[in-house]
Formats: structure tokens, C-alpha cells, sequence
């Protein structure tokens, strides 16, 4: 295996590195999950804003009654 020994310092250290790069790999999917999921959040507030605003702007006034 790569020519490593089995203990050697070179075999702990290339294992003690995939760790590393494997652990920011997924710290990167999930920050790129959360903001996805932000941004979706973001898009539906919006859109529903904005048919709340047309909904309003298209109901017409009521008559007031004394």
C-alpha cells in the first residue's frame, strides 16, 4: 500500500491527513446544504410576500358604513 509499513510515522500521517481532508469535505457539503436550504427559505418568503402584496393591491376597498 503506497509503500507505507503498516505503524510507520509516513502511514499515521497519511491516514491522520485523509482524516483531515474527509472531515472538510463534509463540513464543506454541509455549510453548501445550509445555505441552499436558506436560500429556498428565502425564495418562498418572497414569493409569498409577493402574492400577499398582489392579493392586497387586487382586492378592492370596502365601502365604509357609518
Amino acid at each position: 500500500m503506497f509503500g507505507f509499513m503498516s505503524g510507520s510515522p509516513d502511514l499515521t500521517e497519511y491516514r491522520r491527513h485523509e482524516q483531515e481532508v474527509e472531515r472538510r469535505a463534509e463540513q464543506t457539503r454541509v455549510a453548501r446544504e445550509r445555505r441552499a436550504a436558506a436560500r429556498e427559505q428565502a425564495r418562498r418568503q418572497a414569493a409569498e410576500q409577493r402574492a400577499a402584496r398582489a392579493a392586497s393591491a387586487a382586492r378592492p376597498a370596502r365601502a365604509r358604513t357609518a
